[in-house]
């Protein structure tokens, strides 16, 4: 028992001690020479997201269909400083009243059926990540966070809808350094075929004929509505113009007795 002690005490100061590193600082970049001012960011004033008709029924279909989050994938096309969605998917995925995940596979097989379907274009253009919060409001959680720097390749838009179609709007740049735009403007595109105006067009011309006006009958209609009116005259008592006998104070017989100027003196 006693030499199994000594090997024991002799394996404990054997032992090295374990050495702490201090954790090493960044490098300095160098010397600043421009001032030391908070960065400036100037945003085009046209920078919006437009969403189809056909874009808008699928997301809030989608997400007014169920009492859980639901998470899809939108096509985007852009029209300079404006990020139209015309069309989203609906993948494979799980849900919960508070949260939702994509399945990653899912998201393989979409881009894949696409190319497969010669729609090269169209897999590139799958930029836009929206999902619902049902019950809630329109806020951007950690999760949601990690999500979109997660998806986000060159840049990502997100959407997040609740209740009463309200929404909000952010997109992810990622290069040439990270930036978040949040509360981008969003956009209802009203479709332009739904007003038969051919049919408008036709019934106005049915109905409505051109009359040409020339001056002299304009002069002539003037004049006789003038000779309609009768002749007005400055009274004294109201401070008014009126024709004779429409006094809005009544007859003058009513009137009562008005001093002069020459009886205050």
């Amino acid at each position: 028992m006693q030499t199994q002690d000594k090997d024991k005490t002799k394996s404990k100061t054997e032992e090295k001690p374990e050495v702490a590193f201090n954790t090493i600082p960044n490098w300095p970049t160098g010397l600043i020479i421009s001032k030391n001012e908070n960065i400036g960011v100037s945003i085009a004033k046209d920078l919006s997201v437009v969403l189809t008709k056909d874009a808008f029924e699928q997301l809030f279909g989608w997400a007014y269909s169920t009492s859980r989050e639901i998470s899809c994938l939108g096509s985007v096309l852009r029209d300079g400083n404006r990020f139209i969605i015309d069309r989203f998917y609906l993948l494979k995925q799980s849900g919960s009243s508070t949260g939702t995940e994509l399945d990653q596979s899912a998201i393989a097989e979409l881009v894949e059926k696409l190319i497969t379907e010669g729609k090269l274009e169209e897999a590139k253009r799958i930029k836009c990540w929206a999902h619902s919060h049902p019950n809630m409001g329109t806020f951007w959680s950690k999760t949601d966070d990690d999500t979109c720097r997660l998806l986000a390749v060159d840049f990502l838009i997100s959407i997040v809808v609740s209740n009463n179609f309200t929404l909000r709007c952010r997109i992810d740049i990622t290069t040439p350094v990270p930036v978040v735009l949040d509360n981008v403007p969003v956009f209802y595109q009203m479709p332009k075929d739904n007003l038969p105006m051919d049919k408008y067009a036709e019934e106005v011309r049915i109905a409505v004929t051109e009359k040409v006006f020339s001056f002299s009958e304009m002069g002539k209609d003037q004049s006789q509505e003038q000779d309609k009116l009768a002749p007005e005259t400055y009274c004294g008592y109201c401070g008014s113009w009126h024709a004779e006998g429409e006094c809005p104070l009544g007859a003058p017989e009513n009137w009562p007795e008005v001093l002069d100027d020459s009886d205050m003196f």
